[in-house]
């Protein structure tokens, strides 16, 4: 099981390492062509964009993937089902924009919006080809379909900046990525044991799917508040400019939990899921896993506090320096999301999504708590020390639930082997203490 799960971790890391060095790629240009505020907007719409992505995709993804069998009819129900779904959620979406105006007081919010509504429905309509090529572990097609999606609204957006305004350029790639992405992962999805979904009229086909989504929706409503509400609140008592510092900053610390988790997560479900009757072998695998992820993970934010002035200026350029200073305090956030960020794989993958809710729920608590606090306030800097402090509670509870109750052991084997995980807290802190004394 080892094998085949490091097999799989591994098709998927380097599909997708390729779509983030492209990212990477992106990000720097663009970055470099549109200033903070126009990122800001951007940002602020996002917030809300997610919202409603969570809303279109419900849970159905992992919920397909979950399942041992899918037939034609089901299949297309359900696809049906999701094209109408997103059509409501992006008119929904568009009429609303009234409402996001008023909100951050900036009339440029308007010219984001309908891209934004666009990209609702073409995200909801990649829903079920998607669920598709994970479930048949194809990693290369999906990330050739996320590539192209990149590298096109990417240019399309440095060809549109020289005609229209830069706001509305930058909108576009939303837009245009989305599309790009559906017309893929369709063609793509062919191949797969679930096959191209089409059309169809069996709606109820959603019906057996629901206890499983039910509470991973759940899951994924209050996780998005928790890891988004900052953006909400920064942008609205802040201003866009200091969201667009935020936001950078916070997608730059995100690029190594992007290469090291993110990438390997979408292929832990489907193999673990074929083992879960041996919960002695899915435990001990996690433990090995785990253990080597947190090592990686002390490496990697050493390197973004000790070198971050260099990877703001070679990823961002000049006009980001401000972003030194958060992104600091957020690399210590690193070792611990590293590791945390694969616990709802495990909870997917052995059936229990209701305790990934019950977690969720209180790590939203946590979370959110962080949040308002540092916004009170009015200091972004004491916002990213407290959600460090929230992330390592929030690793506490989440292994407990996952060993108490889904691996029905003790997780003292686990916390032991995370020693070096905590001591190595507790000198990025030290050291990052030590650069605040020497400024």
């Amino acid at each position: 099981m080892l094998k085949e799960l490091y097999h799989s971790v591994m098709q998927s890391m380097l599909g997708k390492y390729a779509v983030y060095v492209v990212n990477l790629i992106s990000l720097m240009i663009l970055s470099r062509q549109f200033s903070p505020t126009d990122f800001g907007i951007i940002a602020s719409v996002t917030v809300f964009y997610l919202f409603f992505q969570l809303m279109a995709e419900a849970g159905i993804g992992p919920a397909i993937i979950n399942q041992d069998k899918l037939t034609v009819d089901e299949r297309n129900g359900i696809y049906s089902l999701t094209i109408l779904v997103g059509l409501i959620l992006g008119i929904l979406f568009f009429s609303i924009s009234p409402l996001l105006e008023q909100f951050y007081q900036t009339q440029n919010i308007i010219s984001v919006v309908p891209h934004v509504a666009f990209s609702i429905f073409f995200f909801t309509a990649s829903v079920v080809p998607i669920a598709a090529l994970l479930k048949q572990q194809s990693f290369y097609n999906l990330a050739f379909a996320n590539l192209l999606s990149e590298i096109i609204s990417t240019i399309c957006v440095l060809a549109l900046k020289h005609y229209i305004e830069s706001i509305d350029a930058l909108a576009s790639r939303i837009s245009i990525s989305s599309v790009t992405t559906f017309i893929m992962v369709w063609i793509l999805s062919k191949n797969t044991d679930i096959g191209r979904p089409t059309l169809g009229k069996n709606l109820s086909a959603i019906y057996p799917l629901l206890s499983f989504s039910g509470y991973q929706f759940a899951f994924n409503f209050v996780n998005y508040f928790s890891r988004n509400l900052d953006n909400l609140l920064v942008g609205r008592y802040m201003g866009v400019s200091a969201l667009g510092f935020y936001e950078k900053s916070y997608q730059l610390m995100r690029y190594p939990l992007m290469l090291l988790t993110f990438a390997m997560t979408p292929a832990i479900q489907p193999v673990i899921r074929k083992y879960a009757s041996d919960v002695i072998a899915v435990e001990r695998i996690h433990q090995e896993f785990t253990f080597k992820l947190s090592i990686i993970g002390v490496i990697v934010a050493v390197c973004f506090l000790l070198l971050s002035e260099t990877i703001v200026l070679v990823v961002l350029g000049p006009q980001w320096m401000q972003v030194v200073p958060i992104i600091e305090i957020l690399a210590l956030t690193i070792p611990v999301q590293v590791v945390l960020s694969t616990s709802g794989s495990f909870f997917q993958a052995m059936g229990r999504a209701d305790l990934l809710f019950k977690s969720g729920l209180i790590s939203a608590v946590f979370m959110i708590s962080a949040i308002v606090v540092g916004i009170l306030f009015n200091s972004i800097e004491l916002l990213c020390w407290l959600l460090l402090i929230a992330f390592h509670i929030n690793f506490i509870q989440a292994y407990y639930y996952l060993y108490f109750k889904v691996f029905l052991v003790s997780s003292l084997g686990f916390i032991t082997k995370m020693i070096p995980l905590w001591l190595s807290g507790f000198v990025l802190v030290a050291i990052k203490i030590q650069f605040l004394n020497e400024s």
